[in-house]
């Protein structure tokens, strides 16, 4: 089969169904992926065959200044510029899927406009859909550019949705869906010898993310003064960071390390409990882990993937004006007390099929 897979401006978004257009590219499928042109190097580390479409964009830059009265208005804009060259691409290769992303609109314009099917694949918990097909919340920028390339949104078929969200974690549903296991990925590669040893103490990691510190700054979550009110209990504190990040974290108090570019799945690995920014790569390798995690969201988004982890038990939510030292201290020890949930949810996190199988199943022709 042709695979067609569509993401634009953040990396994480690509990050999420990196692991799957592996397992298909494993599975001798050719495969190919569209985005924007200032993505394509990020992508290309995958080690799979990138191809840019439309122009650059800053999207961090115009998320910080507000050039956009709702978000979903700059990924419309995304889709318009990458619209033109995704169609002819599409019409040109004739892919037998399109696979996308939840803000790629243009990855469903393309299937429609080449005859293709569309699998629409999630990196969390569904803010953008919020359980249905999707179609019932397309933004009416991207209807018009169904209409621009030939075709009517209400014509376009359902898409079948592929999550890597444990059940328990997604928002109700009754649209076409598939789940499948998470499955980390990053191009961070850098693994320092000493993480790899089992903790002599209680471990605590901290992570702020690489793609939400570009769009909201380092401030929204300052991994310092976290670590600070951490540091002095006993334990462990492990601060996960960027190279950039760490040259200007500051004085380094005792018994907290600094670890720049380090996988965080390797930190995670014998933690008691993860502090960070809400991200959903972030939490869903932390589920995978088994480690209750403490979310201080900055942005709505961030907020609701908190929330949604916090009603399975195996996580808490502060917003960032609540989470003075004291409460981060106290969130922390309470998640400590009892990781029962935590191991519950990575055990139903385990029961999804891999990428592989899935893909299997998806792409099986029928014998006669």
């Amino acid at each position: 089969m042709r695979m067609l897979f569509v993401a634009s401006a953040l990396p994480s978004h690509f990050f999420a169904m990196a692991p799957f257009a592996w397992a298909a590219h494993a599975a001798g499928h050719d495969v190919r992926v569209a985005t924007q042109p200032q993505l394509c190097p990020a992508v290309a580390a995958c080690g799979l065959a990138t191809v840019g479409v439309g122009r650059p964009m800053d999207f961090a830059g115009d998320y910080r200044r507000g050039r956009a009265a709702d978000p979903k208005d700059l990924f419309v804009r995304i889709a318009a510029d990458m619209a033109d060259d995704l169609v002819a691409m599409a019409r040109h290769w004739r892919p037998d899927v399109v696979v996308w992303e939840p803000t790629s609109f243009a990855g469903p314009v393309a299937a429609a406009a080449a005859g293709a099917p569309c699998w629409r694949f999630l990196w969390g918990p569904d803010i953008v859909g919020r359980g249905g097909s999707g179609r019932e919340r397309m933004p009416d920028g991207v209807r018009e550019l169904f209409t621009r390339h030939g075709c009517s949104a209400d014509q376009v078929p359902a898409w079948l949705t592929i999550d890597p969200c444990p059940p328990s974690v997604q928002v109700p549903t009754s649209a076409p869906w598939r789940h499948v296991r998470y499955v980390p990925h990053s191009t961070a590669a850098r693994v320092p010898r000493a993480v790899l040893a089992p903790p002599r103490r209680p471990r605590v990691v901290v992570t702020l993310g690489m793609s939400v510190s570009g769009l909201v700054g380092e401030q929204a979550f300052p991994a310092s003064r976290v670590a600070r009110a951490l540091a002095g209990d006993g334990g462990e504190v492990v601060v996960a960071l960027g190279a950039r990040q760490a040259a200007a974290f500051g004085e380094v108090p005792p018994g907290v390390r600094l670890v720049a570019d380090c996988p965080v799945t390797t930190l995670l690995a014998g933690a008691s409990a993860v502090v960070h920014h809400g991200g959903a790569g972030t939490m869903m390798s932390a589920v995978l882990a088994g480690v209750p995690q403490l979310v201080l969201s900055s942005m709505p988004d961030l907020g609701f993937y908190g929330d949604r982890l916090a009603a399975t038990g195996a996580g808490l939510r502060l917003g960032a004006d609540d989470a003075d030292d004291t409460a981060v201290r106290d969130a922390v020890n309470r998640l400590r007390a009892d990781a029962t949930p935590a191991l519950r949810l990575r055990a139903e996190a385990l029961r999804q099929p891999t990428p592989a199988r899935l893909l299997a199943e998806l792409t099986a022709v029928p014998t006669m």
